[in-house]
């Protein structure tokens, strides 16, 4: 394959790449993360197709000197876009992680703090242990107003 086609098919696989990247962004953005496994494999593919070929030029030094300045120009830009858009995707990814991670905090926290809340007291007026239901038991409590 010559060094033209070689860029032009690098050029292709960086554009479905960026595409993808971006379609990813969007279905983070919407918290629609069933939509996220259907990307996976493409974007498992893709990446494969996208390391094989910059290793592939990677390994003839000069290559991009003995193409068209219009093609290198068109490739410089494209990477430049991949660049921004990995950034972009990694942010992305980060967020919904550290978001998710929130939430399931915040719900651990309400379920402990519903399990001490319903822990009541013991026979002797002290609070219970906490229960080791995941819910724990509700307890009647009867007041005595006489001191």
């Amino acid at each position: 394959m010559n060094t033209q086609n070689q860029i032009t098919d690098l050029l292709k696989i960086t554009a479905r790449l960026i595409g993808l990247l971006e379609r990813e962004i969007e279905v983070l953005h919407a918290m629609q993360p069933a939509e996220i496994e259907a990307l996976q494999q493409d974007k498992i593919t893709l990446s494969a197709a996208y390391e094989a070929q910059i290793k592939s030029l990677a390994d003839q030094p000069g290559i991009l000197d003995t193409v068209q300045p219009a093609l290198k120009a068109e490739f410089e830009t494209v990477i430049g876009k991949l660049q921004s858009t990995l950034a972009a995707n990694e942010r992305a990814l980060r967020a919904t992680r550290d978001t998710s991670r929130r939430v399931l905090e915040a719900i651990a926290y309400e379920i402990d703090r519903k399990r001490r809340e319903n822990a009541g007291y013991s026979a002797s007026g002290y609070a219970a242990a906490e229960s080791k239901s995941a819910f724990g038991q509700p307890v009647s409590v009867a007041i005595d107003e006489r001191f």
